[in-house]
């Protein structure tokens, strides 16, 4: 079984291996945010008293996709809150870092060994770069728990929960579901986050408002600054 990180990247990549270029930067949010709740959810890192995210514990293989992120963080000068996590991070991308593609990178290698994606490889000026591109037979299961679950009567999990409020606030739920549909989705989760039973997709949602809302104010500004 794989996370629902791992499961939105099936969802947000499109056929040739790519992001959509009009939601890049809120694609990447929502990768950013599904990577920190699974490392705070399996205890790989935590919030300390003064709110700083820190590493917790060493980091388990197991889950190799979320070592970018896990490694950026244990990297940092000094503790950062989350805030300033998504703001150091922005700042990485537009500097050209490459921390962005490797989180990228490492959740699509994690999901080739289970098949559900195909090895695309670009000759670049400077190295070859590959890229991992959904299978529809991979995606299709996913969108139809979303809507057996959250459209229809079927067992409401978290993790379903948590891969929709991904997808929601990444403007890509339209690219699986009706006009319709989509609203009903949004309305669900709205519903949801005063359930306690789902507080993690709760904190989920509240964390990518939080870092798509600093990332856009940080991108404003530095385009600002660059003209």
């Amino acid at each position: 079984m794989i996370s629902y990180t791992q499961e939105y990247y099936l969802c947000a990549v499109n056929a040739k291996g790519r992001l959509s270029l009009s939601k890049g930067t809120e694609i990447d949010c929502a990768f950013f945010a599904g990577a920190i709740m699974e490392l705070l959810e399996h205890g790989f890192v935590k919030p300390d008293a003064n709110e700083y995210i820190v590493c917790d514990k060493p980091f388990n293989e197991d889950f190799a996709y979320l070592r970018p992120l896990y490694d950026f963080i244990a990297t940092q000068k000094k503790p950062r809150d989350l805030k300033d996590l998504g703001i150091d991070w922005m700042i990485c991308f537009k500097l050209k870092n490459k921390t962005w593609d490797e989180l990228r990178e490492a959740i699509g290698l994690s999901l080739a060994a289970h098949g559900y994606v195909e090895e695309l490889t670009n000759q670049g000026l400077l190295r070859n770069k590959t890229r991992f591109a959904p299978k529809a037979e991979a995606v299709t299961p996913i969108v139809e728990r979303i809507r057996a679950e959250l459209l229809e009567d079927g067992n409401i999990t978290q993790e379903t929960v948590c891969l929709t409020a991904l997808l929601n606030s990444s403007r890509l739920l339209g690219n699986y579901f009706s006009k319709f549909e989509s609203r009903e989705l949004k309305n669900r989760l709205e519903k949801l986050k005063d359930n306690e039973a789902f507080a993690t997709a709760r904190d989920v949602m509240e964390r990518i408002t939080l870092v798509l809302t600093v990332i856009t104010a940080v991108t404003v500004a530095i385009t600002a600054s660059a003209r």
